[in-house]
């Protein structure tokens, strides 16, 4: 599915959108071009082998490899085929699994300081990047006056709309990914503090066990040991349809205050960069309904922006097959028009 409004007719850069996906196909491994520290955090640094057209800085997700994650190098040498110098942040507090109160005020502080280093931002475009619960850090950072003007495009994948309905999917829905779950039951016991030691440091292997084996999501029998009265009793606190009901309702009423930072609340305006949306079909962390909803909120305030949804994309797992030529090219399409946006296309108009 593609989904673009209002029409724009910037360029696509399609040879670089095939360079993108060549590279990221081939899972060609390596290491950054070098690493910087910048305000006490450490940056990687892609850098093409000539001079960048543009700058993307990219915001990990809730990972506990962090810019190391593999999925996000990989991610990363792709964009800097594509020409792109790419900054990539490690944040401790995605890093550790954690939701805080702290967090969004804080990676948004870290983008719009990053943007404005120029050491590190060497072109005169800049674009941003997120994966999953990290695109509203990004979509926060970029209606800010500080980086709103400086931004050419930002692109979100697996990102969210609406945080209640996401955090009741994980909690209520069967189909769910137990991984987002876990974070989020773990983070309102560490909020609420109401919770024993060896319930979290159970909570906690669980969700490094998870975190390991990101290749595929495990279920919760698997991960605690129903034999063992302690660990029976954590796998009821999560599974039991009861229980997750209660958790679901504390859970929203911390989002609606401490953890405010995580809404979507945003005044978007016709003035705010292209925004390229990319969601994976069967996504069972954030679904793809979130993506289409927000989609539909850019539509209404007229900011230009493309939504693709794919077979080919997990949550933060791409398998991509050329014998699958017509999800390729929409992939390839919808690259293309990220990539024309990000090097300096925003302002181009139809002709």
């Amino acid at each position: 599915m593609l989904l673009f409004a209002p029409r724009d007719h910037s360029r696509h850069d399609w040879l670089d959108a095939i360079r993108l996906l060549g590279r990221f196909h081939n899972h060609l491994s390596g290491v950054p071009s070098r690493l910087e520290s910048h305000r006490g955090y450490l940056v990687d640094i892609y850098e093409p082998p000539t001079a960048p057209s543009s700058t993307v800085i990219f915001t990990p997700g809730l990972s506990i490899y962090g810019r190391e994650d593999p999925r996000l190098r990989r991610f990363g040498f792709a964009l800097q085929s594509a020409g792109l110098r790419v900054l990539i942040p490690d944040v401790p507090s995605l890093r550790a699994l954690r939701i805080t109160t702290e967090q969004p005020s804080e990676i948004k502080e870290l983008l719009i300081s990053l943007a404005k280093d120029s050491n590190l931002v060497t072109t005169p475009h800049l674009a941003l990047m997120s994966v999953s619960f990290s695109s509203v850090f990004v979509l926060a950072a970029a209606t800010e006056a500080a980086l709103c003007k400086r931004l050419n495009a930002i692109g979100l994948i697996g990102g969210y709309f609406d945080i209640e309905k996401v955090a009741r999917f994980l909690l209520t829905s069967p189909i769910a990914d137990p991984y987002g779950k876990l974070i989020i039951v773990r983070s309102y016991l560490e909020q609420i503090g109401s919770y024993d030691a060896d319930t979290l440091d159970l909570l906690d292997r669980a969700i490094h066990e998870s975190a390991i084996q990101n290749s595929r999501a495990i279920p919760l029998d698997q991960l605690f040991d129903s034999a063992s009265p302690k660990q029976a009793s954590v796998l009821r606190l999560l599974a039991e349809p009861q229980s997750c009901g209660e958790i679901y309702e504390k859970v929203v009423n911390l989002f609606k205050h401490s953890w405010s930072g995580y809404s979507t609340a945003i005044n978007f305006s016709d003035s705010m960069c292209p925004v390229f949306l990319l969601h994976g079909r069967e996504d069972r962390v954030i679904p793809v309904e979130q993506s289409r909803w927000l989609s539909a909120s850019l539509v209404k305030t007229g900011v230009p922006h493309r939504l693709c949804v794919s077979d080919l994309l997990a949550h933060g797992n791409a398998t991509i097959s050329f014998r699958r030529a017509v999800e390729i090219y929409r992939l390839t399409r919808a690259f293309a028009w990220f990539l024309g946006r990000a090097k300096g296309g925003r302002n181009q108009q139809a002709g």
